[in-house]
């Protein structure tokens, strides 16, 4: 493993994160108060980001296959310090495509927002490429706690990036976004100067290369790899109810009598702190044990089981404390989960397209999360704000039966010979 650069590309993505997880207990709340947007509405923000990512990371992970994996970093952060500028200026930009009296079927400053959100999906590989540079710099028996130690990043992101938000949306709603610009800045920044790229010339795939590609098509019909992106898809579908409704759950179920979105947005932003905590303890502290006790696969099914039934008793209560002390099992859950399905991924095809197999993983999870926000919205509005924790319960059934199929078969011994 080579520390110097696995440390750089963790702080890379620690201060990426840091700032989308400050405008994530805001984001909502900021379309709804703002421009009257309807909680469907509002859910679909999420759907947009993840719509335009499903169509680029496949693209973006065979770039970084082709040209390594920094430029591409640098690509997609630059598209995110964009996009973080354009919603500072939603209002202003929105009153102006308003006053050219143009039939729009939505405000001009919601249509501003989701234009933001696009961008920021398409130049969105930040993700699959952090993946593949962690891939490029470890040996395969140090990848599993790597993608831990990634996803522990994530999760340090996640404890401070919503809580510095829910601090700043206590002084003004487009504060958060103010402070997200200055940290993707930073991250920018550290990318350019810091970070050192790890797929050597030697290494990377030549475009139309047959080999690459026929390399490809044996993974696509893997059966193994075809139950890791099924576990990966529907797994996500039901966790990606949560993040865009989270908000408008805790105001309409946790908080119903406070009247003030800036307040609502800063009880938000701890708990979401302390989601953020618990998954760090649980991929830095607890992932590596647990994978080589139980197994990786057997992991994966057992980080299934508990989220199912988290996802039921969460709903059972109104108590903010109740529901952020369960929060606690259902990060342990998806700690254990995303990390393990990334590291089996890894081990399909060669060092010139791993960019593209992470890729297509994340377009697996890209596409839950563009129809988990349309099903919740719809579930939120429809039917009661906490059915979206029974429905997301009856859809990670079919994930579990799935996990049980990769763990009575034979996923890892096939993987590693791929």
């Amino acid at each position: 493993m080579d520390r110097k650069r696995s440390i750089s590309i963790l702080l890379v993505v620690f201060t990426n994160i840091l700032g989308a997880g400050m405008i994530m207990p805001t984001l909502p709340l900021f379309a709804v108060d703002q421009f009257g947007a309807t909680n469907f509405q509002a859910a679909l923000f999420f759907s947009a980001y993840f719509g335009a990512q499903f169509f680029a990371a496949p693209w973006l992970g065979r770039l970084s296959d082709i040209h390594g994996r920094r430029p591409v970093l640098l690509l997609s952060q630059a598209g995110t310090v964009l996009s973080f500028i354009i919603f500072i200026f939603a209002i202003q930009i929105g009153s102006a495509i308003e006053s050219l009296d143009l039939s729009l079927p939505i405000r001009g400053g919601l249509l501003v927002m989701y234009a933001a959100r696009i961008l920021d999906g398409i130049t969105g590989g930040n993700i699959t490429t952090a993946r593949a540079y962690i891939a490029d710099v470890s040996s395969p028996e140090d990848r599993t706690q790597m993608m831990g130690l990634l996803s522990a990043t994530f999760g340090l992101g996640f404890i401070f990036g919503p809580a510095i938000g829910g601090l700043l949306g206590g002084f003004h709603i487009i504060a958060p976004f103010i402070g997200a610009t200055v940290i993707t800045v930073a991250t920018l920044l550290l990318t350019t100067f810091v970070l050192d790229e790890s797929l050597p010339p030697e290494l990377r795939e030549k475009p139309k290369s047959p080999q690459a590609q026929t390399t490809l098509r044996q993974v696509l019909v893997n059966r193994n790899f075809a139950l890791i992106l099924s576990i990966g898809f529907i797994s996500t579908l039901a966790f990606s109810a949560i993040p865009p409704t989270f908000s408008l759950y805790s105001d309409n179920v946790l908080f119903p009598d406070v009247n003030e979105a800036t307040t609502i947005a800063r009880n938000v932003g701890f708990m979401l702190a302390f989601l953020g905590m618990a998954s760090v303890v649980t991929q830095s502290v607890l992932l590596k044990p647990l994978s080589t006790r139980l197994g990786e696969r057997r992991l994966v099914l057992v980080g299934l089981i508990i989220f199912f039934f988290t996802m039921l008793l969460i709903p059972t209560t109104v108590s903010p404390i109740i529901v952020t002390v369960l929060l606690a099992p259902f990060a342990f859950s998806r700690g254990v989960t995303d990390p393990l399905l990334q590291s089996l991924v890894t081990r399909f095809g060669s060092p010139q397209n791993q960019g593209r197999m992470l890729g297509l993983y994340q377009s697996a999870l890209s596409l839950a999360f563009i129809f988990g926000p349309i099903w919740s919205g719809y579930v939120f509005d429809n039917i009661n704000p906490k059915a979206l924790f029974r429905v997301g319960a009856l859809i990670v059934i079919p994930a579990a039966f799935l996990a049980y199929l990769l763990f009575m078969g034979t996923g890892d011994r096939v993987a590693e010979s791929v």
